[in-house]
């Protein structure tokens, strides 16, 4: 599905004494502090802010901002709008009662979107990319890392992405994870009533039963495509959850 988002401006704003506002837009405005100082008064609140820092214009959101006047800043901005720019800039650590981020330093190459002789659709996908790829430098970050809900969803997510990759397994995933494979244990049983190995075998013959009746891939060419380096293995391991063979299997739902 096409990303609904669109760069409508991206440029550098050199040291001076440029303000705006008050004001409002219509679309999403991300402005990074290159260098110098500066203020934003928004919902009756003034931020201080200097280089690293971030702030966030939103859509009908009164806003002002301007530089200080010993060291007036510099900054970057990309201007965006589109169905989807709402919900991914509430993914981020911005809003509208909080438009600024502190300490962000480094990230002016992300804020670098416009390509020179780049034009048409193809510039229009790249940006957007480039938006989403910078909006992800901002996303929240779980007040809780160790809960348990994290480290379950992130495991399901893990296993739903990369069940045909035959070295996926339960090690894999407590090591990616930074987790016990005991604790990984009592999440899966607690959450799902079975373990991680149980899910992720099950996510496989899940697959391999959709494979069978859509389409007419061999048996040796489904085994792989769910993980498994060997048919006969994977034959075994599918009669022993369906109670019968793939080949039958494939029969009773009408293929082969």
């Amino acid at each position: 599905m096409r990303l609904q988002l669109v760069c409508t401006d991206n440029n550098f704003k050199g040291s001076d004494l440029h303000r705006w506002g008050p004001g409002t837009r219509e679309i999403y405005s991300i402005h990074y502090i290159v260098s110098g100082k500066g203020y934003v008064e928004s919902r009756g609140e003034t931020y201080a802010l200097s280089a690293g820092d971030t702030f966030m214009i939103f859509p009908e959101e009164e806003i002002l901002y301007y530089p200080e006047e010993t060291d007036p800043w510099a900054y970057r901005w990309v201007d965006f709008k589109g169905a989807d720019a709402k919900t991914l800039v509430s993914h981020t650590g911005f809003s509208k009662n909080c438009p600024v981020m502190k300490g962000k330093a480094g990230l002016e190459p992300l804020f670098l979107v416009y390509e020179e002789g780049l034009h048409g659709e193809t510039a229009k996908e790249r940006y957007a990319a480039k938006v989403y790829l910078l909006l992800t430098y901002f996303l929240k970050e779980s007040k809780e890392p160790g809960e348990k809900r994290t480290y379950f969803e992130d495991a399901v997510e893990m296993i739903q992405n990369s069940y045909w990759k035959q070295e996926l397994n339960v090690g894999k995933l407590s090591q990616s994870l930074n987790v016990e494979r005991s604790y990984l244990y009592r999440l899966f049983m607690e959450k799902a009533g079975v373990s991680p190995q149980q899910y992720l075998a099950e996510v496989r013959m899940e697959r391999a039963c959709e494979l069978l009746i859509t389409t007419e891939l061999s048996v040796q060419v489904i085994a792989c495509s769910v993980g498994y380096k060997d048919a006969l293995y994977f034959s075994k391991l599918f009669r022993k959850s369906k109670g019968i063979t793939p080949s039958d299997y494939r029969k009773t739902r009408g293929r082969g």
